[in-house]
C-alpha cells in the first residue's frame, strides 16, 4: 500500500452515552479521528427486513476503509464517508508492522 492511494477523506466516530436534562440517557456520536485518508473500496449492496417497527426493506450496502494503523479503533465505532455512515463491523490490522489497518464496514440500519 503506498500512501498516494490514501485519497479519500473520512471520519471516525465513537458513541458518546451521557445522562440527559430529565435523567434518560442520551447517546451522541463525536469525532474520534475527525479527518483521516483512505483508500476506499466499495464492495456489494443488498436489500434485507428492517428491524423497526415499521418494517419494510432497507438498502445495504458493503465497503472497506484501508487507513493508516491508529490504535483505538473498534467495531463499536464508525465510518462518515461523503454523507453516507457506515458501521464498523471488523478491524483488520493486516499486515506484519501493523502499519496499516483494514475496516470493513457496511450501511443500513444503524444508530446515527
Amino acid at each position: 500500500m503506498h500512501s498516494q492511494q490514501l485519497d479519500k477523506s473520512i471520519q471516525i466516530q465513537q458513541c458518546q452515552v451521557s445522562k440527559g436534562v430529565s435523567g434518560g440517557i442520551v447517546k451522541a456520536w463525536i469525532p474520534f479521528l475527525p479527518s483521516v485518508y483512505a483508500a476506499v473500496r466499495h464492495l456489494s449492496g443488498n436489500e434485507r427486513q428492517a428491524t423497526s417497527a415499521g418494517g419494510g426493506q432497507v438498502a445495504q450496502a458493503r465497503a472497506e476503509f484501508t487507513i493508516r494503523s491508529r490504535p483505538g479503533v473498534t467495531e463499536e465505532m464508525r465510518v462518515l464517508h461523503r454523507s453516507k455512515t457506515y458501521n464498523i463491523t471488523h478491524v483488520n490490522p493486516f499486515n506484519e508492522r501493523g502499519a496499516w489497518m483494514l475496516l470493513t464496514c457496511e450501511t443500513g440500519v444503524n444508530d446515527g
